[in-house]
């Protein structure tokens, strides 16, 4: 099983840090978000791995090498990543692949027992990893679950009617596979490429297909695309991983 990791975008909000780095190389803890992220896979046994890059592209190529040459990569190109959201990264990712394969925003920090609560999944549909918790603003994006259905996954959601956010990682079925790849397709045909990919995840719910999640169970982590956000990351979350690692 390969993973696909959406490392194409340019951080802007980052400011001068993404100026000198892609987000995926921006530090956390003495690695990069990237490393922490192939770390993990690699423990659970995934080694074939497809890299998205955009915005710096040669620096990820260079890290990868440098410092995991016994994986297999393969780095696939967007040159449209300035004027594209990460649904077109994800289509150039998919369109010639099968499935099972995972999908990673690269722009995430998480405690490893999360990807081995979802790569442990034995569901055949398409499965998220979901946070579940009250709290949720605007900017999350959020979910909500009917059973074990997810119904619905958007930013625009009504943050008092969703049940938790969608972290970042996704487990894309052997079934799921084509089915997912037709509702991309689909979702650029109606809406263009500057939207999510789970604007793709919502056409397939809205088509009737059967959407499942894999929970967090409270275990750190964190999107990071805002000063804000890394200073939290670097302070509050990396930590708290370390710490229940060590434990």
């Amino acid at each position: 099983m390969r993973a696909i990791i959406l490392a194409a975008g340019m951080g802007s909000r980052l400011e001068k840090i993404t100026e000198k780095v892609p987000k995926a190389l921006v530090d956390v803890g003495g690695k990069p978000l990237l490393a922490h992220s192939l770390s993990t896979l690699i423990s659970e046994g995934i080694t074939d791995f497809i890299i998205v890059t955009g915005h710096k592209a040669y620096k990820i190529r260079e890290y990868v090498d440098e410092n995991f040459s016994e994986v297999n990569v393969e780095y696939i190109h967007n040159n449209r990543y300035d004027e594209t959201n990460n649904i077109y990264s994800l289509y150039l990712a998919i369109k010639e692949i099968n499935a099972p394969f995972y999908i990673l925003n690269s722009d995430i920090i998480f405690h490893p027992e999360i990807f081995s609560s979802i790569h442990s999944s034995d569901k055949k549909n398409l499965t998220i990893s979901v946070d579940f918790r009250e709290e949720l603003g605007r900017e999350e994006m959020k979910v909500k679950v009917e059973g074990d259905r997810v119904v619905a996954i958007s930013k625009k959601l009504n943050p008092m009617d969703s049940d938790g956010e969608y972290i970042g990682i996704t487990k894309v079925t052997k079934k799921s596979g084509d089915l997912l790849l037709e509702c991309v397709s689909e979702t650029m045909e109606i809406h263009g490429r500057r939207v999510f990919y789970e604007h793709a995840f919502q056409r397939m719910i809205d088509k009737g297909y059967e959407i499942n999640y894999s929970k967090t169970s409270g275990l750190p982590w964190t999107e990071i695309d805002t000063i804000e956000d890394l200073i939290f990351a670097r302070k509050e979350v990396y930590p708290e991983i370390a710490g229940k690692q060590e434990s």
